[in-house]
C-alpha cells in the first residue's frame, strides 16, 4: 500500500489502536402499516446504558439501521458481544438492556446470531509524506471511530485544505505538501481525539438529566450569541472551524458554563435560605 511505502522510504511512526468495545447492526423494518416503527423518525435515537448503548439511524425505506456498541468480551457483569451466542442469552439481554427493541425488531435473536461483530479501530501516522512524492490522506492518514460520523467529512476536508494550500503556493508542491502535512495532521488527530469522546457522551453523559440541562442551556447562548457561542457538535458538524480549534474552544465554552451554572446554583440557594429565614420568622 501507499502507506507502506512511505514507511520503507523514511522513518514512519505507525499506530493501529483497537479500543475493547464493537459493533453488530440490526435491521428495524417499517411498521406494519408502512410507517417507521419510531417516533420522530428525523432524530438519531439513543439507547445509552453506561458503559455501552445501542442507536437508531432512520433510511429513507422507512426502516431504522440499528447498531450496539458495546464491549466485545465480557467484563464483570457487562456481557461482550463475544459472549453472546445462545438464544436465551440473547434475550435475556434484550430485556434486561432493550426491553422496548424486542417488538419493533422481531428476529433480533436471529438477526443477532447472523450478523458479525466487528472490532473498532482507529489509526495515527507521522509523518503524512515523503518529500513532495508521497502524501496520506483520509483513513490512511487518520481513520478513526465512527461516533462523529466525521470519518469521510475528515477526508473529503484534507483535499479541500490541500487544494487551499497548493493555490496559496502557486501550485508548487515541493511547498504545499509538507506545509499541509504539518498543518493538517494537528486537525486529524483531533479529530480522531473528538470521535471517541464521542462515545463516551452518547453512551454515558446523555444519560443524566444535568447533562441534558447544559445542553438546553448552551441551546439558548447559541440562539442569543450565534456568532460568539457555538455548541461542540455544531462546531464538528457544521462549521470548518478546525478539530483542534474546536476541541480549545470546546473546553473554554465548559469553563464558562460551568462557572456560571454554579454561580446560579449559588444565587439560588442563597436567595431560597433568605425567603426561608424570613418565613419561619414572620411565624
Amino acid at each position: 500500500t501507499t502507506r507502506e511505502a512511505l514507511a520503507r522510504l523514511t522513518s514512519l511512526d505507525f499506530e493501529r489502536k483497537y479500543i475493547s468495545h464493537g459493533y453488530k447492526e440490526l435491521y428495524m423494518p417499517p411498521s406494519s402499516d408502512g410507517d417507521f416503527a419510531l417516533q420522530q423518525p428525523e432524530a438519531l435515537h439513543i439507547w445509552p446504558r453506561g458503559d455501552f448503548m445501542m442507536i437508531g439511524l432512520p433510511n429513507s425505506d422507512k426502516s431504522f439501521t440499528c447498531t450496539l456498541f458495546a464491549p466485545m468480551e465480557s467484563k464483570g457483569s457487562i456481557k461482550g458481544l463475544l459472549d453472546l451466542s445462545e438464544t436465551e442469552e440473547i434475550r435475556e439481554y434484550f430485556q434486561e438492556n432493550f426491553p422496548d427493541v424486542r417488538s419493533v425488531i422481531p428476529d433480533y435473536v436471529d438477526q443477532f446470531k447472523r450478523n458479525p461483530s466487528c472490532r473498532l479501530v482507529s489509526v495515527a501516522v507521522n509523518p503524512w509524506h515523503f518529500r513532495s512524492k508521497i502524501l496520506l490522506l483520509g483513513d490512511a492518514a487518520h481513520a478513526m471511530v465512527p461516533f462523529y460520523g466525521q470519518g469521510m467529512n475528515c477526508g473529503f476536508e484534507d483535499v479541500l485544505e490541500l487544494d487551499e494550500i497548493l493555490k496559496s503556493c502557486d501550485g508548487s508542491l515541493q511547498h504545499a505538501v509538507p506545509k499541509f502535512a504539518q498543518l493538517r495532521r494537528e486537525k486529524g488527530n483531533a479529530c480522531r481525539q473528538l470521535s471517541y469522546s464521542n462515545y463516551i457522551e452518547m453512551r454515558s453523559h446523555t444519560m443524566s438529566s444535568v447533562f441534558l440541562l447544559r445542553k438546553r442551556f448552551e441551546g439558548l447562548l447559541n440562539w442569543a450569541l450565534p456568532n460568539k457561542w457555538i455548541p461542540l457538535y455544531k462546531m464538528v458538524t457544521f462549521t470548518r472551524i478546525p478539530y483542534n480549534e474546536v476541541i480549545r474552544r470546546s473546553e473554554s465554552q465548559d469553563r464558562i458554563l460551568s462557572l456560571v451554572l454554579f454561580s446560579a446554583s449559588l444565587v439560588l440557594a442563597t436567595a431560597s435560605a433568605t425567603l426561608c429565614r424570613r418565613f419561619v420568622s414572620e411565624r
